[in-house]
């Protein structure tokens, strides 16, 4: 839930990764002057992005939700998918 409490606040976030390698540890421990006996499980950076994501683009629910049973006219072959998919991206 970070990440959504970082995007409600308007700051972007992302998981830093490699934090668990013993040489990355002993970088951040020195950087950050923390305790040889602690553990750094998990590191996310947080601030305020360069660039704006593009708003997401969701379908509308009656098209996706199926009531009372599997409505097959819901059903959307690989063409159409690929087609919707690549409208996203444009």
């Amino acid at each position: 839930y970070m990440h959504l409490a970082a995007a409600s606040l308007g700051l972007g976030s992302q998981w830093v990764s490699s934090v668990s390698s013993p040489y990355v540890q002993c970088l951040i421990k020195n950087l950050l002057m923390m305790p040889e006996e602690l553990h750094i499980y998990d590191m996310m950076a947080v601030g305020y992005s360069l660039e704006q994501p593009r708003p997401r683009i969701v379908r509308e629910k009656s098209s996706m939700i199926h009531r009372d049973g599997y409505d097959r006219s819901k059903l959307r072959n690989d063409e159409e998918i690929f087609s919707f998919i690549k409208s996203l991206r444009q």
